[in-house]
């Protein structure tokens, strides 16, 4: 309550020394008692509201002066020990770097990986050899890749800890095997006679996978990609290990800086003993869901407005 005031007479020194009426924050606790989860009949020195402050706010209760609004907060602001202000700002940009320093990688490695092994790969026991781990890489635990980041991009490289860009480094290889299997579904899924056309008019291998295979082959690659994302953003385990599940109250700035992200921040939240961060938790669970709905619908979309059926 004191920083809002503070806030609210910084932005309006003109209210200096007058008499104005300002709504603030209910504490958490207040909240609790307001909404009948405080039980009232223990004792008042196991309470953490006092039979004094249940008074005053009761008076305030009748008179009116407390109100439901929307949270703006909630959306507007980074990570608090206070649940009152504590947003999920932060994470959310956060997430966001997580996802792009993996992209970035994963993308473009995973579909030339799939070209090479459906186009010009030779059929051998070393190619053979890839194929089966790419498969297995899909089916490995989370967590090991968690433990590989923190050997490979923190301990080898000295790459900071708790930034965007160990956590996206390390959810690109788990979003690798995914590309790498959609993209090569979607490249065996173009007929022979697309090929066999290109290569008729004079085309090179080159010019009739980049210029014919991988344009008709891209809203599956698209729709891969994207259900790629949609399982990384929900990952915890492996962002633990590197580190993204620390306090950190500023918003990142860039790829290097100390973040958090979406799934462990909830994580967090909900191992907190405090009454207000329930409600919290419970909208920040709401928000990751919707972002992982909305991210699915966008493949199915994808997918049928630019699937060709041969």
């Amino acid at each position: 309550m004191a920083y809002r005031i503070k806030d609210l007479l910084s932005e309006n020194p003109e209210n200096t020394g007058k008499t104005v009426d300002v709504w603030v924050l209910l504490s958490s606790d207040a909240d609790m008692y307001i909404k009948g989860k405080v039980d009232t009949s223990i004792d008042e020195k196991l309470r953490r509201l006092n039979d004094r402050q249940l008074a005053w706010l009761d008076e305030l209760k009748e008179k009116g002066l407390i109100k439901k609004s929307f949270n703006s907060t909630f959306f507007s602001s980074g990570d608090s020990s206070e649940p009152e202000t504590a947003g999920i700002l932060g994470s959310l940009i956060g997430s966001v770097f997580v996802i792009i320093s993996c992209m970035l990688v994963a993308f473009p490695l995973g579909v030339m990986t799939a070209i090479y092994l459906e186009e010009f790969a030779p059929k051998n026991k070393f190619t053979d050899f890839i194929e089966v781990n790419i498969n297995n890489l899909a089916a490995v635990p989370s967590i090991v890749f968690g433990l590989l980041g923190v050997v490979v991009y923190i301990q080898m490289f000295g790459l900071p800890r708790s930034s965007s860009l160990v956590g996206g480094l390390t959810l690109a290889m788990m979003a690798l095997p995914v590309i790498v299997i959609a993209t090569r579904t979607s490249i065996r899924a173009i007929p022979q006679s697309i090929r066999d056309g290109a290569t008729a008019l004079g085309a090179s291998k080159v010019q009739t996978t980049l210029h014919h295979v991988l344009p008709l082959a891209m809203p599956g690659i698209m729709t891969g990609t994207i259900l790629s994302i949609a399982r990384v953003l929900g990952e915890t385990a492996p962002l633990l290990m590197v580190g993204l599940n620390a306090f950190v109250v500023d918003v990142p700035q860039g790829f290097t800086s100390a973040a958090t992200v979406m799934p462990t921040q909830i994580y967090r939240w909900s191992d907190t003993p405090e009454y207000g961060f329930i409600e919290k938790t419970s909208a920040a669970i709401i928000v990751l869901l919707g972002v992982l709905i909305l991210a699915n619908a966008s493949a199915v979309y994808l997918r049928k407005k630019f699937e060709i059926r041969w």
